[in-house]
């Protein structure tokens, strides 16, 4: 198993497609959140496509669902047609200090915990995500700059 634990959101309790995930990150050495939104489509249809959103300075994962309803806005345009179907990867930065720039800080390399862990973490909370799906990366503030470097790399 690539975690050492993995807690997963009770589906009796998740709402709008939202779930929520902690597990212990081989590479920040202890445990990382993230925040998943899954279209309703997906459950039927499969889905091909990740989009991990990386957060800004002094925000979270939970800032993009519960700050700016990004979920919400995805559900639209993919009714509309306008987008796919699509998971929504949400990670923390680390929490290293005022924020990671989702670069490595001593032996927490948030920059392996977004393109590796969150993506297995991904698999596992949704199962209908394809094996090796298209993989989008986009961030807000400190998030852009870690989106762009991570996607330079």
């Amino acid at each position: 198993m690539y975690f050492r634990t993995v807690e997963l959101s009770d589906p009796r309790f998740e709402h709008e497609g939202i779930r929520h995930m902690t597990v212990k990150s081989p590479a920040l050495s202890r445990r990382g959140d993230l925040s998943l939104y899954v279209p309703s489509q997906v459950a039927n249809d499969g889905c091909e496509c990740l989009l991990i959103l990386l957060n800004g300075v002094y925000n979270s994962h939970w800032g993009w669902l519960y700050h700016a309803g990004v979920h919400r806005t995805a559900q639209r345009l993919v009714e509309a047609g306008a987008i796919r179907p699509m998971v929504l990867a949400m990670p923390s930065d680390g929490l290293w200090g005022d924020g990671s720039a989702f670069i490595t800080h001593g032996a927490e390399d948030a920059e392996r915990w977004v393109m590796e862990d969150v993506v297995q973490a991904s698999h596992l909370a949704v199962p209908q995500l394809r094996p090796s799906p298209k993989l989008f990366l986009a961030g807000l503030s400190m998030g852009g700059f870690g989106a762009l470097r991570l996607g330079a790399k």
